[in-house]
């Protein structure tokens, strides 16, 4: 039988009788394209990236290369993390706010 904990808060998730949500992240680089307008057009070589590309594998080990390429997360959220995640899914510090009166 599986066992699935929350992976924010770290609390067991009973299939039975609760749900379980999974988060997946893809974070990729964005490759630019023509609508850009940064490349252009057919005149854009794209032998020198992957002759950049060849380099990079020669000077660095393949972990590090595939950290920079794409790498894709997976999360199990118990429903309160859930909420909590999609009320601030990048984890952004809340700014606080003054509450004045009116005087």
């Amino acid at each position: 039988m599986l066992h699935y904990s929350c992976d924010m808060c770290k609390r067991p998730i009973d299939h039975c009788c609760e749900a379980r949500h999974v988060v997946k992240i893809d974070v990729f680089q964005a490759v630019n394209d023509s609508a850009d307008g940064c490349i252009e057009g057919d005149d854009f070589d794209h032998l020198d990236d992957v002759q950049e590309l060849l380099q990079r594998i020669d000077e660095q080990d393949l972990e590090m290369l595939e950290d920079d390429v794409a790498r894709t997360l997976r999360f199990d959220l118990c429903d309160e993390c859930r909420r909590a995640f999609l009320k601030n899914p990048l984890g952004a510090k809340q700014s606080k706010t003054f509450n004045f009166s009116n005087n």
